[in-house]
């Protein structure tokens, strides 16, 4: 299920810790990604995966695997990129070792 966010990023304060609730998916989404929450793992803890956006919202994919979109994120990240790296911290453990395997850390 990909979420929605009430409240884009840009408006969260720099005292707020970002979640999912408040994450700007508006601007992932325009870069052709999302973040997914699966709900919870049998521990209790929260699944949430870095997706390519399947559904893009002007027809044309920019990313053809979710490989693809961890590469750019990623990158972001190494930048400097604030909203990157908040996406990059609202992963699961599960998935941030996956993207960490493949392109180490940000």
């Amino acid at each position: 299920m990909t979420l929605t966010a009430s409240t884009p990023a840009s408006s969260v304060s720099d005292s707020e810790e970002i979640t999912i609730a408040n994450f700007d998916f508006s601007r992932a989404h325009r870069e052709g990604w999302t973040l997914s929450d699966l709900g919870r793992f049998k521990d209790d803890s929260p699944h949430v995966e870095l997706q390519k956006l399947d559904k893009p919202i002007n027809g044309v994919r920019i990313f053809h695997e979710d490989k693809e979109a961890w590469a750019f994120v990623v990158a972001q990240a190494r930048t400097g990129s604030l909203f990157h790296i908040q996406a990059l911290s609202l992963i699961d453990r599960r998935e941030r070792k996956g993207i960490e395997t493949l392109f180490g850390c940000w």
